[in-house]
């Protein structure tokens, strides 16, 4: 693995993991269980990855063909459950304006990190000169 496929890596875990703390986030908000946390955060997480990958016939979407994406946003809309039942003051007072500027952090870079990997992927697999459709791509990848 190159120093650009290992920085590619990093933006796409770091994505996930963002995503699915957000994902999570609203699924405590919710007062979900463990279970719906752990869904909510990785549909939030993988979701949009996977609908481009039906978009393109991609079959089985990547978040099954190469797993850990999915791994991390289990894990980490686990920690978040976690952090959230033992602490849950941390979303009281002060804390919540903190809260709501991590959140707005991690969303911006999951949207960010996303819609980029959605355009690439469209790229990389040959839609280069049609410029609406690695648009919608990367628009359905990130929001999704």
């Amino acid at each position: 693995m190159n120093i650009q496929d290992s920085i590619i890596f990093f933006m796409e875990i770091l994505g996930t993991i963002a995503f699915a703390a957000s994902g999570a986030m609203v699924g405590i908000r919710k007062r979900m269980d463990i279970f719906g946390i752990c869904v909510l955060g990785v549909v939030t997480a993988v979701g949009g990855g996977a609908t481009r990958d039906i978009i393109l016939g991609i079959v089985p979407p990547g978040m099954f063909q190469n797993p850990i994406y999915t791994i991390v946003a289990t894990v980490t809309s686990c920690i978040v459950f976690a952090i959230m039942y033992w602490k849950q003051e941390l979303l009281e007072g002060e804390n919540r304006m903190v809260y709501d500027k991590i959140m707005l952090v991690m969303d911006s870079v999951g949207l960010g990190v996303f819609t980029v990997m959605g355009v690439d992927k469209g790229i990389t697999e040959g839609y280069m000169g049609r410029t609406f459709f690695l648009v919608f791509l990367g628009t359905v990848t990130g929001v999704g």
